[in-house]
């Protein structure tokens, strides 16, 4: 037996598939009683069931979101996923994800695709959200995740960078440490990592580049030598390490166990990003505990308020900064 659709119901009752939309979303007030009554009596005798493609079609509203993340395989990114799924989940809609593989050009070809599938709305965790395909964006109808552009044109979701990292290293002069080095990937104008390079800045009051290492993915040679004469010449001196995230961690911690140094009897070592792991270390590794999830489900909020201001023929606001804030966790690297 064929399934019954939203246009079998219309026929049925002699009316169009917007009035049976309207009854499915209980806007009984666009209708007379008599039509309502008809409406149930048909559903109820046919065992009619709405799908979301049915409802989309009447309501020509889209129920899909559409996401593009820069990597999947950082674990950040998979947490964050978590919620976005769970939050459109709860709220009806579907997902369609898409990974650039920090590609640039794969990245549009993404999004473009997305905009195809008439979905409702785009998240996007972008490689360079000074990118041109972001000036023609709508912030209506997008969000950006995780790494910001000098000028806000669309609303976007970040953790306290700046201040989190200040305070976590103005704690770790407090302990003693004489001097402190920043380990990152490749700078690169990434508003993540500048953000979370000037607080390191700002609570060591340096003011050149001597005290940041560049972590190479394709060789640690050069990571390997600067590490090396820093502890061979640090003689009496205290020295700490602040790592911009989890899998620069464990380059540093790497290749420094390998050197036949331990932390904390050689140096300190903390970190951005809270993982399982660091808590199994022995000691634990202290870190700035972002809370990724609550960034996927703040992005789908967002947007779907956006979302729901145009249904309102509400004006969206202009695009701003949401931060959310992160914890301090300290255990005894340092």
């Amino acid at each position: 037996m064929a399934k019954i659709t939203i246009n079998d119901v219309a026929q049925l009752v002699g009316v169009s598939t917007a009035t049976i939309s309207n009854y499915l979303n209980g806007n009984f007030s666009k209708m007379s009683e008599k039509t309502r009554i008809r409406i149930t009596e048909i559903i109820k005798n046919t065992n009619y069931q709405p799908s979301n493609v049915a409802h989309q079609l009447a309501t020509n509203e889209a129920r899909t979101i559409g996401v593009s993340v820069v990597d999947i395989t950082n674990p950040f990114t998979s947490t964050v996923l978590s919620g976005i799924y769970e939050a459109c989940g709860q709220a009806g809609y579907s997902v369609i994800f898409t990974n650039a593989s920090n590609n640039d050009a794969v990245e549009l070809d993404n999004i473009n695709k997305l905009r195809q599938q008439d979905t409702a709305g785009l998240i996007i965790n972008p490689i360079n959200p000074e990118s041109p395909i972001y000036k023609v964006l709508s912030n209506e109808n997008v969000v950006l995740l995780d790494r910001q552009a000098k000028e806000t044109r669309i609303d976007t979701i970040v953790t306290d960078n700046f201040s989190s990292v200040k305070s976590f290293i103005q704690d770790m002069k407090k302990n003693g440490y004489d001097e402190l080095y920043f380990v990152s990937w490749p700078i690169q104008k990434i508003s993540t990592r500048l953000l979370r390079y000037n607080g390191f800045n700002s609570a060591m009051h340096y003011t050149d580049d001597h005290h940041l290492l560049i972590v190479n993915e394709s060789s640690s040679s050069a990571l390997k030598e600067e590490l090396y004469t820093i502890m061979q010449n640090r003689k009496t001196k205290r020295i700490g390490f602040f790592s911009m995230n989890a899998k620069v961690l464990i380059q540093l911690l790497t290749i420094l166990q390998q050197m036949d140094y331990n932390y904390p009897e050689d140096f300190g070592v903390g970190t951005y990003e809270d993982l399982e792991w660091m808590q199994i270390f022995r000691p634990g590794i202290s870190c700035i505990s972002q809370n990724s999830k609550k960034l996927g489900e703040l992005a789908v909020k967002t947007l779907l308020d956006k979302l729901q201001q145009q249904r309102n023929n509400s004006p969206v606001p202009k695009a701003r900064i949401i931060e959310v804030p992160t914890s301090f966790i300290k255990r005894a690297s340092y």
